[in-house]
């Protein structure tokens, strides 16, 4: 056996490695470098302060997370390379980015849907931020009375087993029995049907349920509502967005665009003139809206919308309805969460110049019935007849 597998080595004619080549080229380092800062411009035009705050430190985050930052003594701060970066892992990591900057662009354009999603990663409705806060959300509740040592002391005598089973925290307890209440189309998540994990107590074959998958079922019923589950705001914040939504704070309007760079022949560096759509008229012609979004976006079909007071109000309005507030009642010992909710007033119909009418509406009752003066039935009652 040991001839055979001799002999067929012998037959493949391998070369010997040579040296290894460099998985980066320069016009990678330099498309890096170009995209780089084109999604940091494009975070700058963003609408939203908070957004153009948030998605700056995204973007460099994101560029940054195979680096570690170093601080010398002499006060000097050296940045190192800690993963290697492969080819195959570059291609897609810059196509990532193309596609990312392709989403700011049309978020600064006015597409809603595409500002929608920013607005919603910035406000923690999306993405790691929101993460982020319920993780913090999981930490245990402090030892505040005996009934907590005693629980504690309970779970550290149980098995390795029992301990794995992850319980929801007082502020976790009071946002799922809060969301579970709200209507489901409001806050653009799946419903929070089941406030505690039902296990059943015996199986299919009318035996004692498994202590293994009693852990599992109550893990997925943990998972599933920490992924349906919208995680709350600070207080400043809270109060900054009902704010902007209400329209007591005004807006800053948009970020006037910079112009584009010129080579040293003084054409321009894109082929196509990008045009502001927020400088043309509100109302476009269908064929010239359409030529102009085929130009930009050709494989999209959705209108990019001019981005006033209105229009921006009405976006903080649908991301503001989807924030919760946890505040601690002293009184009940117990949470309080209250949601964004914007009133919407109608607008009157009649020029505020013009002078009302004060005799329109004389009388009516508050209902908008006809007053009836009781003294009037009298005068129209007729004479009984005489009897003969």
């Amino acid at each position: 056996m040991r001839w055979r597998l001799a002999k067929y080595l012998s037959s493949l004619q391998l070369k010997p490695p040579g040296p290894l080549q460099p998985t980066t080229t320069v016009n990678d380092h330099r498309e890096t470098i170009l995209l780089y800062r084109a999604l940091l411009r494009q975070c700058t035009y963003l609408p939203d302060s908070a957004a153009r705050k948030y998605m700056w430190t995204h973007v460099i985050d994101r560029f940054h997370a195979y680096y570690t930052r170093t601080k010398l003594p002499d006060g000097r701060t050296v940045i190192r390379k800690t993963k290697a970066v492969d080819e195959k892992k570059l291609s897609g990591a810059l196509k990532d980015g193309r596609k990312s900057l392709k989403y700011l662009q049309r978020a600064n354009d006015g597409h809603m849907q595409n500002l929608r999603t920013v607005l919603d990663m910035t406000y923690g409705r999306v993405g790691k931020r929101r993460r982020q806060i319920i993780f913090q959300l999981q930490a245990p509740d402090p030892l505040t009375d005996e009934a907590s040592v005693t629980r504690l002391s309970a779970q550290i005598s149980q098995s390795p087993q029992e301990k794995r089973v992850p319980e929801l925290t007082d502020e976790l307890s009071a946002l799922v029995k809060s969301q579970s209440k709200q209507p489901s189309d409001r806050l653009d998540r799946l419903p929070i049907r089941n406030l505690a994990p039902k296990v059943p107590a015996v199986n299919t074959w009318q035996r004692k349920f498994p202590e293994k998958r009693r852990v599992n079922f109550i893990k997925a019923w943990y998972a599933k509502t920490l992924d349906r589950l919208l995680p709350p705001l600070e207080a400043a914040e809270w109060e900054r967005l009902q704010g902007l939504a209400a329209g007591d704070i005004p807006w800053d309007g948009p970020v006037p665009q910079r112009k584009l760079g010129t080579v040293r022949s003084g054409k321009a560096r894109d082929s196509f003139n990008r045009v502001a759509l927020r400088d043309l008229p509100h109302r476009l012609t269908s064929s010239t809206e359409r030529i102009v979004e085929k130009a930009r976006h050709p494989e999209t079909k959705s209108r990019p919308h001019q981005l006033t007071p209105r229009f921006m109000r009405r976006l903080w309005s649908g991301v503001f309805q989807k924030c919760p507030r946890l505040d601690w009642n002293h009184e009940w010992e117990k949470w309080d969460v209250t949601w964004g909710n914007v009133e919407k007033q109608a607008a009157l119909a009649i020029h505020p110049h013009r002078e009302l009418v004060t005799g329109m509406f004389d009388g009516v009752d508050d209902k908008g019935h006809i007053r009836v003066n009781p003294r009037s039935f009298s005068s129209h009652k007729q004479d009984p007849k005489p009897v003969k």
